[in-house]
Formats: C-alpha cells, structure tokens, sequence
C-alpha cells in the first residue's frame, strides 16, 4: 500500500509523463497554430491595403449616410445592412456590413473611400476584431483545423489537458530537481531543458489554458452558466422598446421570421448620422466604433466602442430613434472586475490587447512550448518506444489503482468527476482512457 505523499507523488509523474505523451500532438497543433495567427495582423492588413486604407484628401470626409448609400450600391438590393464601422482614421476606409440569406452571405463588408464614396472592394469580416478571410481562416484552423465544431474537440481537448500538466509538471519538477542535477545523462539534460522552458512559461501556460477554455465549444458553456450564476457576466445593453402599441403579429413574425421584418422597418441611412450623433454627445468617442440598427420594430438602435487595444474602450448605448433619446447606456468602468479580466483576457490571447508587444509575446511563448514539447519527446523516446510505452502506462496505472486506500480513491474518482463534469472533453478523454485500461486488465493479449 502506498503512504499518502508517495501515491499522489506517483499519480502526478504517471500523469505529466503518458497524458503529455498522449495529449501533446494536439497541443503542438494549438501552439503552432496559434503562433501564425499571432503573428499574421500586419501580413493581414499588408495583403488586404487596397480596401482597407485610401489617401487623405484636403477636405472634409462625406457623411456617413452617403458612404452608406454609396455602399448599398455595390449589393444585391436584398442585402440588409447588419452594422456600420466608420473609418476610424483619416486613411481608412469604413465598413458597411451586410447579410443576405438568399444570396448566402451572413457578414460581407463594403469597404468605402470617405473622400471620394469609392468602393474599394468587399470582403467577409469576422467577430468584433473584424478579421479578414486570410486570417479567419488562421483563426478557424487554430480552433478546429477547419473541420467545424467537432473540430473544436481538439482545441478543448489541448487547453483542457494545459493546465492540468503544467501543474503536475511543476509538482514533478520540484520533487525530482536535485536528480535532475546530480545525474548528468543526456536524457536528463532534455528533461532539464524541458523544465527550464516550463517554469519560464508557466504563467502564460496557465493563462492560455483558462483563457482559451472560456469560448470552448463544451467548457465554455460551463464557464457561462458559472458566471451568470455568480452574476460575473459582461453587461448587455437592454435594447428592448415599449411594445404596447405593436400589434400582436409582429412578435411571432419576429421570431418566425426575422428577416421579413427587418424588410419593413424602412431604416434610411440619414438615421446612422443621428445615431453617430447622439452617440458622440453620450460619451461614445472611441475611434473605433460600431453602429448596428435594429433587427425588429421593438428594437432600439445601438452604438459601441469596439477598440480592444489598451486603454480598452467599450462603452455602448442603445437609442429609441424615434424619440432621438438614449433608454440604456454601459460603461466599461463599471464593469464587474471579473468581466474586465474576461475582455482583456480574451483580447491579450489573441494578440491585440498590447499591439505588437503583445503579439511578440504570444509568438515567443507558442514558439518556445513547441520546443519544450519536443524536448519531452525526445527524452521521453531516448530510450522507449510507443508499444512499450503504452504497456508501461497501463502496468503503472494498475499497480497505482490497486496499491492505493480507500480514501485515495474516493479523492481521486471526486476529482475525477469534478472535473469531468466542468471540462467535458477531459472528462471524455479520461472515459476513454479507463475504458483501454479496463481492456488490457480483463481481456488477455495474445502472446
């Protein structure tokens, strides 16, 4: 029977070394992926200059509803604009977006010239940061290797496992550092190079993990439903106007047919300059900005701050148009601290919230957990192979099982299901472990 130091001691190093193992192919692909969308905005907006950027003329720009209707002109009369981006500098271009379901687009950007009303091109956009296709399609590759939401099972399974072995790496490190030093093998030298990565990385290892697990497919949700229940959600804009004067049928063609009543509303792109407007008398001054009109006749209009970049600026209000009158305004100061850390958490893993230092960064940590994986790898296969090391991993978990107490099952099957439950893909990935294990207990290999 194992002492209690000595079982957890085992269970941590039988973890870091055969998950890792397992787990850290899908990691690399995480990492590597992650490094070329990390470092790929300037190549991004390189690729894209002629729609994205114009030359300043010595004159003042047109307004906005005229850029829109130069935009309009551009799309199907079908298309109904979805949201607005004014040019945020004197040498950009604004962003008219679209969606038009009978002719499959959802998010296509009409890129203006505000000196000239020249459309320079259209593009698809895509989230708040507004990428374009090259790097939606790094974005897309990085979160499921273009391959939908069951590819997202990879990303989850890499950031759910993330945590969990960097803190059993650190746990291992430290009770075998001594070893590590005293016995100067060349697998050891690996092991050394592989721990001094980790401990250098292990802040942005852990960061990573957790910020990563908050839009999984399967935790994400997880993540939601916990924050809403400790009432640490990000603040929405209530944008709902007094609908008593609204005959019933408009409610049901709202939600069986949104896009049939959007056609009614008869938006005229005068109302975005009042908007745009309203919006600048309320504190809404960022430079970039995005205007979105209503989807249904109960809908207020609503504008926000969409700069991620430090300082973050994300104030959004919503505006009865009718009545030129603000009915609802959020500002990012007031915030909860959590929904502060969420923004600039999510903005920092992506690369944007420091500009290019971030992006270095983030470049230099994807580049050097790729080489830390590989040092595992190659002392892990110094002296081993793949078949022995799965008989070793199953001998070891078995041996671990059987020589544990009844209160060092318990903990671990509570932990197990805790954890099971809350990050889903891991908890599946255990299943399958004890299923294999399970296997190779009962059901004897052929000699």
């Amino acid at each position: 029977m194992l002492t209690h130091s000595s079982f957890w001691r085992s269970l941590y190093r039988l973890i870091h070394i055969y998950a890792g193992i397992f787990i850290a192919p899908f990691i690399l692909v995480a990492a590597f992926t992650g490094l070329l969308y990390a470092i790929t905005p300037q190549l991004e907006q390189a690729i894209y200059k002629n729609v994205l950027y114009v030359e300043p003329l010595n004159q003042a720009q047109y307004k906005l509803s005229q850029q829109i209707e130069a935009a309009k002109q551009v799309m199907p009369t079908s298309a109904q604009i979805i949201e607005v981006r004014p040019a945020p500098s004197a040498d950009q271009t604004t962003r008219v977006i679209f969606s038009d379901p009978i002719h499959h687009f959802t998010s296509e950007a009409v890129f203006i010239d505000p000196f000239t009303l020249k459309a320079k091109g259209h593009l698809a956009v895509y989230g708040t940061s507004g990428v374009l296709p090259f790097r939606t399609t790094l974005d897309q590759l990085h979160s499921n290797l273009l391959l939908g939401k069951w590819g997202r099972f990879y990303s989850e399974l890499a950031a759910s496992w993330l945590a969990i072995l960097t803190l059993t790496g650190l746990y291992n490190w430290w009770k075998r550092r001594q070893n590590l030093k005293i016995r100067q093998t060349q697998k050891n030298k690996l092991l050394r190079w592989h721990s001094t990565l980790g401990l250098f990385l292990f802040p942005l290892l852990l960061f990573i993990a957790i910020t990563g697990l908050t839009w999984s497919e399967w935790a994400g949700d997880n993540i939601r439903v916990a924050r809403q229940w400790l009432n640490w959600q990000t603040p929405t804009l209530a944008t709902s106007l007094q609908t008593d004067h609204l005959p019933t049928v408009m409610h049901h063609e709202h939600h069986e047919m949104p896009h049939s009543e959007n056609l009614n509303l008869n938006i005229v792109s005068g109302e975005y300059d009042k908007a745009l407007s309203i919006a600048k008398v309320h504190g809404i001054d960022a430079a970039q900005i995005q205007i979105k009109p209503p989807t249904s006749g109960n809908q207020a209009w609503t504008v926000a701050e969409i700069q991620r970049k430090w300082p973050t600026q994300a104030d959004s209000i919503a505006i009865n148009m009718e009545q030129h009158k603000v009915i609802d305004q959020i500002a990012f100061k007031d915030y909860s601290l959590v929904a502060k850390l969420t923004r600039w958490g999510v903005d920092a893993h992506i690369g944007i919230l420091f500009g290019w230092i971030n992006q270095l960064v983030l470049a230099l940590y994807a580049l050097a957990l790729c080489i830390m994986i590989i040092y595992a790898y190659k002392a892990a296969f110094k002296n081993s192979n793949l078949k022995l090391m799965t008989t070793h991993f199953v001998g070891q978990s078995l041996f671990i099982w059987k020589r544990a107490t009844g209160q060092q099952k318990v903990l671990l099957m509570l932990a197990g299901i805790v954890l099971g439950l809350s990050l889903p893909v891991f908890g599946f990935s255990i299943l399958l472990t004890l299923f294999i294990l399970a296997i190779r207990k009962y059901i004897p290999s052929k000699p």
